[in-house]
């Protein structure tokens, strides 16, 4: 018996898009599901990819197979305890794993130098953010993901239940459209970048 296929869209192309774009499509080919994953995206190609690709993504690793001693703590402390906790010990859980899956997608990483004599240590994609995104989107679209710049999703249709079931886009090259996919959102890392 064949498997309908399923749709999903993911929204942005930051790295949390990306990754959740690409994750999604290496899931259902180990998994053997017949899936359609767009990715949509407002900016042009060229400009694509949030502050994700202004960034130098420096991030809280002694190296790229360890994480900084205390950093949950430090974490806390820099929020003045106001940060949820169990969000920094689920990326500190996840932290390793998830830089060996980037490096499994060719994002080498190294430890910048103006960091070894101040601050905790950090490490820092070559070619900082804009190096994950080009990857990223590289080994997604490798993996079939469809991605639709210039698309910007205007409106989210709600089903019974608040259940998102399409969502609304206009196109610089065409014409408000609506798309019933099953969906999954990824908003933006960093909400900055998001006029609305």
């Amino acid at each position: 018996m064949t498997q309908d296929l399923q749709r999903l869209v993911v929204v942005g192309h930051g790295a949390a898009g990306l990754a959740a774009a690409l994750a999604a499509a290496e899931q259902a080919r180990s998994r053997g599901l017949r899936i359609e994953i767009t990715l949509l995206e407002k900016s042009r190609e060229a400009e694509a990819g949030g502050n994700t690709r202004c960034s130098p993504s420096y991030m809280r690793l002694d190296a790229p197979d360890r994480l900084a001693p205390g950093f949950e703590d430090d974490m806390q402390q820099s929020s003045g305890g106001l940060a949820d906790a169990g969000y920094f010990r689920t990326l500190a859980e996840n932290a390793v794993q998830t830089i060996g899956w980037l490096q499994s997608h060719g994002v080498e990483f190294v430890t910048p130098v103006y960091y070894l004599s101040s601050g905790p240590a950090r490490i820092q994609p070559v070619g900082g953010g804009s190096a994950i995104v080009e990857k990223l989107v590289d080994a997604a679209q490798r993996a079939g993901v469809k991605v639709l710049y210039q698309t910007a999703v205007t409106d989210l249709v709600m089903a019974e239940g608040h259940r998102v079931c399409a969502v609304e886009t206009q196109s610089v090259m065409a014409s408000r459209r609506r798309s019933r996919p099953t969906p999954l959102f990824s908003p933006p890392a960093d909400f900055r970048a998001t006029p609305r």
